[in-house]
């Protein structure tokens, strides 16, 4: 029986479906797949990219659930818990504080680009970059990443909302975020869909983006796509093991994963046909990370009719679909802290929050020493903490103990995600791991 100590569940079945969307919408691939798709031929990437995320990112992610509403307690607590039923190592507990860290980690990181999100938004709107050219968008950038009393003042009042959130809890704070902020996000995809549609560049754009280009597709284009697909749902931080720990006891879980990575992967498409149209119509070649973001697209919708309104509607999604995802990162800290330090939640979240933009502070020039560090340590501690995850709850958990937090799945697909989990997800990690750190880099 629940007591007061233990997470009480959502009433709605599709909460945990709709926070677990909303969370995946922020961690930031439309950064880096609307060009992947473009480079490495369209469509054969786009489905090696969809195959990772159902044979790596959603059994993972659905393993992190199936522990948190197993243990109900924080991320340390619950594999402490799945690790006395299996009759394993109390260390296997740690993996819970490796996750916690490295999405402290990601949420500075996600700190940084919803603050510049948010002063794109603001310039657009106020007609800053009307008819500038693209060398004005790129300067006004640079000015804006090295401006530290902007950065400053946008942290102190977005802050503590993202504080309140986190000290109201996932029971409120995601329930929100779920049934307000992602319907939220959808109508506004649908309006900037509808704005591309009107006065973008579709035949170019859809030649890009949905090519079927199987000359261009080799062994780096299906680890690009491999790479992006591993990343998107935010496996192996914790998040799963929070949320799951709010899963109604009658909820099956592993197609309620399956049903966030489908609207996830929507709301990525979305994104990308609502931009890459407007690139071709002002002449700009799309390119990947923070240069696409926040000088090719500003530069797009400053150059278009009624770029101003939709524009910052743009970064306005962008920035809301960052703070919802900050917020959740922040959560297996604060559970950590509550739960296993017996800290007030509040006091947990004003900590958390304040450590979060401290190492923000330290970081947010992101050619300094110090934000190549943290990158480092995300793209490490993610993929290690996968394959740790993996290799626990596929190799060291007892099966039946296992099945009988999927018991409302049918056999097929349980045994279907026990073979991903035990063998394809962690093959796959390390192939990644191993491409990243010695191929490519013998290729560069």
């Amino acid at each position: 029986m629940l007591d007061d100590n233990v997470p009480r569940p959502w009433q709605g079945q599709t909460t945990l479906v709709f926070a677990l969307a909303a969370v995946a919408v922020g961690l930031g691939n439309f950064f880096r797949l609307p060009y992947l798709m473009g480079e490495h031929g369209g469509a054969p990437f786009f489905i090696a990219y969809m195959l990772t995320v159902a044979s790596v990112s959603a059994p993972l992610l659905a393993a992190e659930v199936m522990l948190g509403s197993s243990g109900r307690g924080s991320p340390v607590g619950a594999l402490r818990w799945a690790a006395d039923q299996s009759g394993r190592s109390s260390y296997w507990s740690w993996l819970g504080g490796l996750q916690s860290g490295v999405a402290l980690l990601l949420a500075a990181k996600l700190l940084i680009l919803a603050l510049w999100a948010m002063d794109r938004a603001q310039l657009i709107n106020a007609g800053g970059l009307a008819s500038a050219s693209g060398v004005d968008v790129a300067e006004s950038f640079v000015q804006l990443a090295a401006d530290r009393n902007r950065f400053i003042t946008f942290a102190f009042w977005l802050l503590p909302l993202a504080a309140l959130l986190v000290a109201l809890g996932p029971a409120y704070a995601m329930g929100l975020i779920a049934w307000l902020g992602l319907p939220a996000m959808a109508v506004s995809c649908v309006g900037l869909i509808g704005y591309a549609l009107d006065y973008g560049n579709l035949q170019e754009a859809g030649e890009f983006l949905f090519a079927r280009n199987y000359d261009q597709f080799d062994i780096e284009s299906a680890m690009a796509g491999v790479i992006s697909g591993m990343y998107t749902l935010g496996a192996g931080l914790g998040i799963g093991l929070c949320f799951g720990g709010r899963a109604p006891t009658t909820l099956p879980l592993l197609r309620a994963v399956a049903a966030a990575a489908v609207i996830d992967m929507a709301f990525v498409l979305a994104i990308a046909i609502a931009v890459v149209p407007l690139l071709f119509e002002t002449n700009i070649a799309p390119s990947e990370g923070v240069s696409f973001v926040f000088v090719s697209i500003p530069y797009a919708y400053a150059n278009l009719p009624s770029g101003d309104i939709y524009g910052a509607i743009f970064f306005g999604l962008l920035a809301s679909a960052m703070v919802f995802a900050m917020v959740a990162l922040m959560e297996p800290a604060v559970m950590v802290m509550r739960k296993e330090w017996q800290w007030n939640r509040g006091a947990a979240a004003i900590a958390v929050s304040s450590f979060v933009f401290g190492l923000a502070l330290i970081m947010r020039d992101m050619n300094a020493p110090w934000g190549g560090v943290v990158s480092g340590l995300i793209d490490i501690g993610v993929p290690i903490s996968s394959i740790a995850l993996a290799f626990f709850v596929g190799w060291r958990m007892p099966r039946p103990i296992v099945r009988g937090e999927f018991f409302r799945e049918p056999r097929w697909l349980f045994l279907l995600w026990w073979e991903l989990v035990r063998i394809v997800t962690p093959v796959t990690v390390v192939a990644a791991m191993a491409w990243l750190l010695f191929f490519q880099s013998v290729g560069t």
